[in-house]
């Protein structure tokens, strides 16, 4: 199983996350752009936006 590591950083004032992972498989770096209700996410390439009521809807 081994020991993960992940970070969460913002940018600056621009809404942008610079999210770092380090595992046994080596580090992964990936930035997530969150405007209002909508975030996409650069490694993935994944769109979320979220939903009243702790809902979210997830296209990729």
């Amino acid at each position: 199983m081994g020991l993960n590591y992940r970070k969460h950083r913002r940018l600056g004032p621009l809404p942008i996350w610079r999210n770092v992972s380090r595992s046994e498989s080596g580090t992964t770096v990936s930035y997530s752009v969150e405007l209002g209700p909508f975030t996409w996410n650069s490694r993935t390439k994944k769109k979320t936006v979220d939903l009243p009521g702790g809902y979210f809807y997830t296209a990729e």
